[in-house]
């Protein structure tokens, strides 16, 4: 029985998928297929978080419905984050009428407590960890409490385990990610790994730097709140960790965060950027933001945008505010039109443009690390590389020539000369 998988969403997803893949293989004796002309099944694994990720999903879902009810495949199965909502709603119970199987992701799988061994995906040389699940923190907005639970810290020892694991399998750079990172293993008070002088986090990544085939660590999804002096000293002084840290904020007025539940200040964020910047003095800092939210007038927009040209902040992704069903701020009073919220989102991006085009001008002529990604698909004597600043996927390019071959997830020091639109093109010295 051939079985193709399809993993949609962000890197927390990935990671779900791969583990998945693994036992479907192992306990139940599949074989993976990569296309649905030989696939015998097809498991899709769904995002939910916003109505883009939803339309996505529900695309997939129909697609192969359709391949279905032509006998090119014979099952469909759903799982994630849209199978555990509509469980919850039956919102889309049109939709999965022809499904086979509606899997709870989290009924599915082990769960975090115990160790779950995986496929990891094509680039073996870069890979995710999941080390908590689920979030507590109940923003308005956001779903995530409803879809998976409660905050939920893994193991340190079945972390550990499977980055050993993944290190075995060629992996050497390694994101760490979960809903609420900065906030792994207050759920879990007794582990002798943990030094009570620090976060919990800071000692994680402080033994994951110490095994052996890992040259990178890379945070993703840390809330600004939670980033404290043992936070900033891991950062600083654990020389595998880059300094390049993703810090979704949102938003920047007081009232929008407070109606937002974001459990912080524009004071509070201020400073924490500014100790970032003044302890380590090469970070990155990633952002997110949310234009549109009920209750963001014109000021208040502008408040935002003033913000994002003052602080310049290094890398920025913005989304329009999604009006979800499950959420708190689904009947909050003051909602924006869906015009007005797609205009204010490309003039913040617009602004990010030009931060991004002046923040380029400081690289040229600066040599970088940066681990090779693979081969320019239009050119063949041209390479795609990463800095330190540059995480994987959601980051922008930097474009090398080489004569000779450069293999995936090699490093190589690469000289900055050149600006290509948002990316840029160096030298290898």
């Amino acid at each position: 029985m051939k079985a193709l998988f399809v993993s949609l969403g962000c890197d927390k997803n990935t990671v779900d998928s791969e583990k998945v893949l693994k036992r479907l293989v192992d306990k139940y004796g599949f074989d993976i297929s990569l296309s649905e002309k030989d696939a015998d099944i097809v498991i899709i694994n769904t995002c939910s978080f916003i109505h883009d990720a939803k339309k996505e999903s529900i695309e997939y879902i129909k697609r192969f419905v359709d391949l279905k009810k032509k006998n090119i495949i014979k099952k469909v199965f759903v799982l994630g984050c849209l199978a555990t909502e509509n469980l919850k709603t039956h919102e889309y119970d049109s939709l999965f009428k022809d499904v086979d199987y509606i899997l709870a992701l989290d009924k599915y799988l082990y769960g975090l407590s115990n160790y779950n061994d995986r496929i990891n995906d094509v680039l073996s040389f870069s890979s995710s960890i999941k080390i908590c699940d689920g979030c507590d923190k109940y923003c308005s907005y956001c779903i995530i409490p409803y879809l998976r639970g409660r905050f939920k810290s893994a193991r340190p020892s079945h972390i550990l385990k499977e980055v050993r694991k993944l290190t075995k399998n060629g992996v050497k750079e390694l994101s760490i990610v979960g809903q609420d990172v900065l906030h792994y293993g207050v759920d879990i008070k007794d582990d002798p790994l943990f030094n009570k002088k620090e976060k919990p986090i800071a000692s994680l990544i402080r033994e994951i730097s110490k095994i052996e085939g890992i040259e990178w660590i890379r945070l993703l999804y840390c809330y600004p709140e939670e980033i404290d002096d043992s936070v900033i000293n891991m950062i600083k002084t654990t020389k595998k960790v880059l300094p390049y840290i993703d810090m979704p904020i949102q938003h920047i007025d007081d009232d929008i965060l407070k109606s937002m539940n974001r459990h912080t200040t524009k004071g509070a964020i201020d400073k924490t950027i500014r100790k970032l910047r003044k302890e380590i003095p090469n970070i990155c800092i990633r952002t997110t933001l949310i234009v549109g939210f009920p209750g963001e007038t014109e000021e208040k927009f502008r408040k935002l945008l003033s913000y994002v040209k003052e602080t310049k902040f290094d890398k920025l992704g913005v989304f329009c505010y999604s009006r979800e069903k499950l959420s708190k701020s689904y009947n909050f009073d003051g909602q924006v039109d869906e015009q007005t919220k797609k205009r204010r989102k490309k003039i913040i991006l617009d602004a990010q443009k030009d931060i991004v085009k002046e923040n380029n001008k400081k690289k040229l002529g600066i040599v970088y690390n940066a681990i090779v990604e693979g081969r320019d698909i239009k050119k063949r004597d041209t390479y795609i590389v990463r800095p330190y600043f540059n995480a994987r996927d959601i980051d922008d390019k930097v474009y090398v020539k080489s004569k000779d071959m450069l293999m995936s997830g090699s490093f190589v020091n690469v000289e900055i000369n050149r600006i290509k639109g948002m990316d840029l093109e160096g030298d290898i010295v």
